[in-house]
């Protein structure tokens, strides 16, 4: 009868947290994430019971009002069918994923914690619970991860602390005489990082204990490529973001891995909230990948993990149109998703081609429907282009390596070279350096990407190149749409590191161009 308690223990809960106010409700919340831990005790091991530190360290940071907010019926019905809906899927997913031979009212509370964190993220009452509800999704993608892939306390104490980033989000600002000197040190060990990739260096794996790092070298240039974004395009006060897309790439965990992840979702959504909807669902498909490859069927899970990693790329390109969203964020899970391709079968990876050229369609036809209907944001038709080929590029696995190229390529040109919505740009000495890059960063470099995007679409299938060469031939009549793209862009800084930015330029459009013709293309 025990196994029954983390159950009963959390509905419990649940009926206070949403019958009360104040302490009680915070002490509910404190209750249910016991539960969650007390649930991933007995069906793993005493020592994860580290993860449930964090959670309830960034419940107690949270306090409640002490009476009720005041809400009117549609407002509460809504509130209620979210969490009905909300449960209902958890109850489902952990139906057809079940824990070994232990009973579903036990394996399904931390599905319940995901549910409740999705719940009071999509419908909050006030601020705090919404700060609440991205504490229990992070704090869920760990424990769900944890339960399919067991590791040490360590793992699962750091995993569990991912729950406090939200928090530091919104109220954690580096401060500003510190800002010049730590978007330095992290541009420093971007090149480093760079350098080391470009020699083909392979550093040894990290162990503290039961944590375990990896560096090799697609991983080293992935990092320095989340480093250069975050220190000097990133919201000021917010570039210790980078070091968690630094912590997803290079981490061996699966549940430190997707809730780093999760947590830079949300300090991302926390400047961009239109978007955060998607982003979410993206990153909560994404995290689900480890969960089925560990408690799924084989005859199923490799044909769902593909479709579930393309969807959420797809999904997260859609939330990523200003901000830290596509700043940061973006480069990130691209570049997980390209960790994770190289483990696909041929056929799993041809499904996950063809959902990637859905996705890059409708990322297209998206705002080509809205200037037609005349709502919505404006969007620029080139930006959805380069995204479709960015899509089409991550699929393409060609023995050269010209579609990793054109990723990279096509995500400084997104990311990093032409990004709007910031609050402020970085300042000091890799402001300015950033700036200069910027502007000199010549459109031969975005060609290049494109057409290698091509090239490697061909490669793979005749008709996802010819979608590639489609959306390549659009690129040249997007500013007949893009009339914001028609505005003058960056102006040349003048100071004495001017050569870096000619160097840059020099450099990106030259190296393409020789590859294409040493393969006398």
């Amino acid at each position: 009868m025990i196994v029954y308690f983390p159950f009963v223990l959390f509905a419990a809960g649940l009926l206070i947290a949403y019958g009360s106010a104040g302490v009680r409700r915070q002490v509910a919340t404190i209750a249910m994430l016991a539960a969650s831990g007390w649930s991933l005790v007995l069906l793993v091991d005493p020592s994860t019971a580290a993860w449930a530190i964090g959670p309830i360290a960034a419940t107690l940071l949270l306090p409640r009002a002490g009476e009720r907010v005041r809400s009117n019926f549609e407002g509460l019905t809504r509130r209620a069918v979210t969490l009905t809906v909300a449960v209902l899927v958890a109850l489902f997913l952990a139906t057809r994923l079940p824990v070994g031979e232990n009973p579903i009212l036990l394996s399904v509370v931390p599905w319940l914690m995901g549910a409740l964190g999705a719940a009071w993220l999509t419908s909050p009452t006030d601020e705090p619970e919404r700060l609440q509800g991205q504490a229990l999704l992070v704090a869920a993608a760990a424990v769900l991860i944890l339960v399919a892939v067991p590791a040490g306390p360590l793992t699962a104490g750091v995993a569990g602390a991912m729950a406090l980033v939200p928090i530091a989000g919104e109220r954690g600002r580096i401060p500003g005489r510190f800002r010049p000197a730590f978007s330095g040190v992290l541009m420093l060990v971007a090149a480093a990082a760079a350098l080391a990739a470009a020699t083909g260096l392979t550093l040894r794996a990290v162990n503290l204990d039961d944590l375990a790092f990896d560096a090799g070298g697609p991983v080293l240039l992935a990092s320095a490529i989340v480093l250069v974004a975050g220190s000097a395009v990133s919201a000021v006060g917010i570039e210790w973001a980078a070091l968690l897309a630094v912590l997803a790439l290079i981490t061996a965990a699966p549940s430190l891995r997707w809730a780093a992840l999760a947590a830079l979702v949300a300090v991302a959504t926390g400047l961009e909230r239109h978007a955060e909807r998607p982003a979410w669902l993206a990153v909560g498909l994404l995290s689900l990948t480890p969960v089925l490859q560990a408690l799924a069927s084989p005859a199923w899970s490799a044909r769902v993990q593909a479709v579930a990693v393309a969807v959420g790329l797809v999904l997260m390109l859609f939330a990523a149109r200003a901000g830290m969203l596509r700043v940061l964020t973006l480069p990130a899970t691209t570049l997980l998703v390209m960790l994770l391709l190289s483990s696909l079968s041929t056929s799993n990876l041809v499904r996950f081609q063809w959902v990637a050229a859905l996705g890059a369609v409708l990322l297209i036809a998206q705002p080509l429907l809205s200037s037609l209907i005349g709502g919505g944001r404006p969007e620029l038709i080139r930006d959805r282009l380069l995204g479709g080929l960015l899509l089409l590029a991550i699929g393409a696995r060609d023995s050269l390596g010209l579609g990793d190229l054109a990723v990279v390529l096509l995500l400084i040109d997104l990311a990093i070279v032409r990004v709007d919505g910031l609050t402020r740009p970085a300042s000091g000495w890799s402001g300015r350096l950033i700036l200069l890059a910027r502007s000199n960063w010549p459109p031969s470099a975005t060609f290049a990407g494109a057409t290698l995007a091509v090239i490697g679409a061909i490669q793979a299938s005749l008709m996802l190149g010819l979608l590639a060469a489609g959306m390549l031939a659009g690129m040249q009549l997007a500013p007949l749409l893009d009339r914001p793209a028609l505005a003058p862009g960056p102006e040349r800084l003048r100071s004495s590191l001017r050569w870096v930015g000619p160097i840059l330029s020099i450099a990106c459009g030259i190296a393409p161009a020789l590859v294409l013709r040493m393969l006398r293309l």
